[in-house]
């Protein structure tokens, strides 16, 4: 098929697709057989395929003089590829790379690349990192694509390493000031209203700049798509907003998202199990999500394989979250570490057996965590993984381990409509919040819906300066005063709050806590105050572990608001909880949630370790997947632990219920409202069809 007649389907990337991305060193391309590489990729189950294009290194025959064609390669590898590709039915994203070029490119063209403030240009090992305003990326990149597209009948163009770095030459400087009226600063600087702006600044003129690209794609060869490699979220942030990626509005001009979750072994502790489902839940709010694993230990040793058990269960993540697996390899299949290539072959072909099921699916939540980039910016400033997401993922956690089903919405795609789909929507130290998104909240709540929101939510402007007062109406409550390490413990006047058998009267409690008084509101009627605080205990002498009085400012408040209500708890238990793993604080915020919620779509009676999705069917009925990473705390899954005999409850009527994993009937039955499943065996996942 050549590119006259091979028709294009830019819905395909809509769907749940599977990709895998031989990504070739240059060596690979001697002796290569393209045919038998295309045949490997059918044969896992692939139905896409990412390969090598051009930008630094050309895989193709450029009559560019400023791309260096692969010296290892014969003949014409990218039209090989595409040709062998389609002929098996699978489509083909082109890899590019305008991040960086070559050292003997800087005398012609020194406006290419990137300055630190000094004038010196910015090195990346050997090459020489371009800027994103010069002349490389707004003139050179277009030629590119336009040659390769006017050659080759591509169904997407993948573009790596997509960062708006920051850069000092005069041209960026001159651009900034006249969008601004702000000198280019040139360090971080939170207290600096130019850096405030440049952070703004650089997401919008990035998303502005994958526009134009998309665009431009668009019309030279209609039906192909643009998508980037970026990141949704990550352990440390700050990378995601010094490559300028506002996921909200960058993803708007793309076919689909490509993010990252690569899952290397030398990531930051406490180690994050949830990223590639997490991506997933954030992205498909926005556009069909596929999530890039690296089957790499670490970038370091991309010749190292991850752990196959771990390797299978973020597959599965991604696929139960309702998103498209993206497996990266350095170079063929014929891998150093093969351990994790039987796993990739299982996952991709079981979900190729049930793609009509897949794609068919929609992910349900009775819950929502909203997910303020906002925050981690302005409010997270230089610490942001301490200052916010350390809260957001310790939430995240709390309502994952307690099988509560949710999602996760990025502020930046909020409608009341969006909203009024949950029962709850909870706010982890949502600290920096604008005008209209807190009259957006208010309005849910007094249109029925309930809230749960900890520590200083709305207590900062959009561009994470204080407040003089509470952003959110529907709180009722005013910070008197802000204390750090003041309380020991906080008492349990209603022990229920942490379930129906509760076995303490108080609760540990560390760092900041703020008092607050009730804002006087005729919108609002206080319907709970309790945790109050009992004050350190200074001493650790075991004969003086005692007190003698407790505080009156209150660690919970319960507020109706029209017709919803608000839960406030003007401290960190989620931070707290993701940091040290405080038991205690999981029942109360999941009591909470039930409390607002009343009945849930879905039960689960199975360890914190067993996550628990549910979908809807679209031909009626559940889909609920159950992943086992009940293993090792801290340390990848290297083995799968059997659970046995687990209970699922969704409501609702049904008598069916089918494994999709191992082909066997469940029995049904009922209880209440409930529909009753007991899954006798889970491996490493469970995937069941209720009816």
């Amino acid at each position: 098929m050549d590119k006259l007649t091979y028709q294009k389907d830019p819905s395909f990337w809509k769907t749940r697709f599977r990709l895998l991305q031989p990504n070739l060193r240059k060596i690979d391309a001697i002796d290569l057989n393209v045919e038998a590489m295309i045949e490997e990729v059918k044969d896992y189950g692939a139905n896409a395929i990412l390969v090598n294009g051009g930008g630094i290194v050309a895989w193709y025959p450029t009559t560019n003089p400023n791309q260096k064609v692969n010296e290892f390669m014969q003949g014409d590898f990218l039209g090989e590829v595409i040709a062998s590709a389609h002929k098996a039915n699978i489509k083909v994203l082109v890899r590019m790379d305008v991040s960086k070029s070559h050292p003997h490119l800087l005398e012609a063209h020194p406006d290419w690349f990137r300055r630190d403030s000094a004038g010196e240009v910015i090195k990346h090992w050997e090459m020489l990192t371009t800027c994103p305003t010069g002349p490389y990326w707004e003139s050179y990149n277009f030629r590119v694509l336009e040659e390769l597209l006017n050659t080759y009948p591509v169904d997407g163009i993948f573009f790596n390493a997509f960062n708006y770095l920051r850069c000092h030459c005069k041209r960026c400087q001159s651009l900034f000031k006249e969008q601004t009226g702000f000198e280019l600063p040139k360090a971080e600087n939170w207290e600096d209203p130019a850096w405030r702006a440049y952070v703004n600044y650089r997401y919008t003129r990035h998303a502005d700049y994958n526009r134009q690209l998309a665009d431009f794609v668009d019309s030279v060869s209609p039906g192909t798509v643009l998508t980037i490699d970026t990141n949704i979220t990550s352990d440390s942030y700050k990378g995601i907003r010094e490559s300028g990626w506002h996921t909200a509005m960058f993803s708007k001009s793309n076919g689909c998202i490509t993010s990252e979750a690569f899952n290397f072994l030398d990531r930051p502790f406490p180690k994050w199990t949830y990223w590639a489902g997490e991506e997933v839940k954030i992205g498909n709010h926005i556009k069909q999500t596929s999530i890039i694993l690296s089957y790499s230990k670490s970038i370091f040793s991309r010749r190292s394989a991850q752990p196959a058990v771990q390797f299978g269960y973020d597959l599965m993540q991604i696929a139960a979250n309702g998103g498209a697996p993206f497996v990266a390899l350095s170079g063929t299949f014929d891998q150093n570490d093969k351990q994790a290539l039987p796993m990739t072959k299982k996952i991709y072909n079981y979900l190729k057996t049930f793609e009509h099921e897949y794609n068919a699916m929609t992910p349900l939540a009775d819950v929502a965590i909203i997910y303020s980039q906002r925050t981690a910016d302005f409010y997270g400033k230089e610490n942001p993984v301490d200052r916010w997401q350390a809260h957001y993922r310790g939430m995240y956690e709390i309502i994952a381990e307690s099988h509560i089903s949710f999602t996760v919405l990025h502020e930046g795609c909020l409608s009341l409509e969006k909203l009024q789909d949950y029962s709850c929507i909870i706010l982890p130290n949502v600290a920096a919040m604008s005008d209209e998104e807190a009259l957006l909240l208010d309005k849910y709540v007094e249109s029925g819906g309930h809230i749960i929101s900890t520590y200083e939510t709305g207590l900062y402007d959009s561009e994470g300066q204080r407040r003089s007062e509470q952003a959110l109406k529907c709180i009722a409550r005013e910070v008197k005063e802000s204390t750090q390490n003041s309380y020991t413990y906080l008492m349990l006047d209603d022990q229920l709050l942490l379930g129906d058998d509760p076995q303490t009267d108080l609760l540990m409690f560390t760092g900041d806590f703020l008092k607050t008084v009730e804002r006087n509101t005729a919108a609002s009627k206080t319907v709970c105050a309790d945790l109050h605080g009992i004050p350190s205990v200074l001493n650790t002498t075991p004969e003086f572990a005692y007190w003698d009085e407790v505080s009156d400012f209150p660690g919970l408040t319960i507020h109706s608001y029209g017709k919803g209500s608000v839960a406030y708890l003007p401290w960190s238990p989620d931070k707290l909880y993701h940091l040290m793993g405080v038991p205690e604080y999981k029942p109360l915020i999941a009591g909470l949630v039930k409390r607002f919620c009343g009945h849930l779509t879905l039960e689960c009676e199975a360890p914190a370790g067993v996550e628990c999705l549910i979908a809807s069917r679209e031909s009626g009925g559940y889909f609920i997947h159950l992943l086992n990473a009940v293993g090792t705390q801290g340390k990848p899954l290297t083995e799968t632990i059997k659970v046995e005999n687990i209970q699922i409850k969704v409501r609702g009527s049904f008598t069916s219920a089918r494994s999709l994993t191992a082909g066997d009937d469940y029995s049904i039955s009922k209880e209440d409202e409930y529909s009753s499943v007991i899954v006798p065996s889970l491996e490493l996942f469970e995937a069941i069809l209720i009816e």
